[in-house]
């Protein structure tokens, strides 16, 4: 209505400042204009185009253009405004979210149209279909990488936190990312959006590392799977084809396991205390033998309290090391005096030749109850024997529970007895070298079985002889 007045008002005003120009046009014209009945001729014909001017002009309306196509026309671009201002209102209301509009996305030209304009309803109805907004959020960068977008800054800190305390037990250890991890704000569509506990999950286990596994002997599918801690559907998934029965020994399989976006440092100190091994101090004793050796003092364990920064990763520990440590009981050395005496002086170290082929089956020492005197050697029935030194022989024949022996003397108290055997091939007071053929396997006198049974004699005392082969 008040737009009809102005257009009245607009109309009689012009057509006044008509008739004065015709006034006037008619003095100084007077032959061209010159009568009162000319004049409003006049008027009317110039009055024609203004009243068609104002009349279209009446008739405005305007076009709501959307990326260039026209949604609606309305009457008013006031009301339009309103309209897409109250309808991004009423989005946000929904979704409790920043709505984002592109800019020109939505634009306003006057058209003349005398058609009916569409109302506000008929507007919002169209928006909803064709306007394209998207929804201000909170998106975590890995790396400068979007990973997740949640719905605003407090729930992507809260997802954070999260994962941080999966590794962190309060003031015991401290968590922190391996990676560059940041809060940054993102347009989204609203199906992109994720809640705290589903971002969390992704985060955790939205990557997958695929490993290679060689097949072992006796190792099945399931086995397999179990190590992994994963089901043999997924190992047959990440291994098309696979198959129990076609299944090889060193055949390469693929273990696709679920891994982090972002890895999780974290560090603790440990305090624990250990125990601390004790020295072992060698001394000499030129009158014990070449080999020989005697414990003078027991050693003893010490004890220290460490203190140990341990870093994991992702619950892993990848390294720890010392930051502190002080000794509660010092060790004490364990002493032990080694003999240096040549068993034979002229044969360089004075170590004996080994006396046969074989391995020892029965060492020196105690054995069913009692002391076994040398070593058993086991070897073939017939396998040669020889010298272990050069000497002279003292003894060859039976001797009780030895069977057929041979005994050499090599002087300085140093004696070798060989036992067991089946034939010999030396005489009493016969001189021998060292590695010289002296007889042959058997299994004589208390034996059970065909063996060397080689002893060290010194002094009349009998010595360990691996001490001294």
């Amino acid at each position: 209505m008040t737009i009809c007045v102005e257009l009245y008002k607009g109309v009689v005003g012009i057509r006044s400042r008509l008739t004065q120009l015709v006034k006037k046009l008619a003095f100084l014209w007077p032959g061209v204009i010159g009568s009162r009945g000319k004049i409003r001729t006049l008027l009317v014909l110039l009055g024609i185009p203004v009243l068609i001017f104002c009349a279209l002009l009446s008739v405005t309306r305007w076009a709501v253009v959307c990326d260039g196509d026209v949604l609606v026309v309305v009457s008013e671009r006031q009301m339009a405004e309103t309209a897409v201002k109250d309808y991004v209102s009423r989005l946000e209301k929904t979704a409790g979210m920043p709505v984002k509009i592109p800019e020109d996305a939505i634009k306003y030209r006057p058209i003349w149209r005398l058609a009916a304009a569409e109302d506000k309803q008929a507007l919002q109805r169209c928006l909803a279909d064709k306007l394209n907004y998207r929804y201000e959020a909170c998106g975590i960068f890995i790396d400068d990488k979007k990973m997740v977008a949640v719905r605003d800054k407090s729930v992507g800190q809260e997802v954070l936190d999260k994962i941080l305390n999966t590794y962190s037990q309060g003031d015991h250890l401290k968590a922190e990312f391996k990676q560059k991890v940041a809060l940054k704000k993102v347009l989204v569509d609203i199906n992109e959006l994720m809640e705290a506990d589903q971002a969390v999950e992704y985060i955790r286990y939205g990557r997958t590392d695929v490993k290679e596994y060689q097949v072992q002997e006796g190792d099945t599918l399931w086995d397999i799977a179990a190590a992994a801690e994963i089901t043999v559907a997924q190992l047959i998934e990440a291994n098309p084809g696979l198959s129990p029965k076609k299944m090889q020994i060193g055949q390469e399989i693929k273990i696709s396991l679920p891994a982090p976006l972002v890895d999780v440092l974290s560090t603790y100190e440990n305090i624990r205390q250990e125990e601390i091994a004790y020295p072992v101090r060698e001394k000499i004793d030129h009158k014990l033998y070449w080999g020989e050796q005697k414990l003078v003092q027991e050693g003893r364990s010490g004890m220290r309290e460490v203190v140990y920064q341990v870093t994991l990763e992702n619950g892993q520990e990848t390294g720890r090391k010392v930051v502190q440590q002080k000794t509660i009981k010092e060790p004490v050395p364990q002493i032990i005096v080694k003999g240096k005496k040549k068993l034979l002086a002229y044969r360089g170290e004075g170590r004996l030749a080994y006396p046969t082929s074989g391995t020892i089956v029965s060492p020196f020492g105690a054995r069913w109850g009692s002391s076994h005197q040398g070593v058993d050697i086991a070897a073939d029935y017939g396998t040669p024997v020889v010298a272990a030194e050069a000497g002279t022989i003292e003894w060859t024949g039976n001797k009780s529970g030895y069977g057929i022996c041979v005994d050499i003397s090599h002087d300085s108290g140093v004696m070798t007895r060989y036992a067991h055997l089946s034939s010999t091939a030396v005489q009493s007071g016969q001189r021998v070298e060292r590695g010289q053929f002296i007889g042959r396997i058997g299994s004589t006198g208390n034996s059970t079985g065909p063996h060397l049974h080689f002893e060290v004699i010194i002094n009349g005392i009998h010595k360990n002889p691996t001490l001294f082969i």
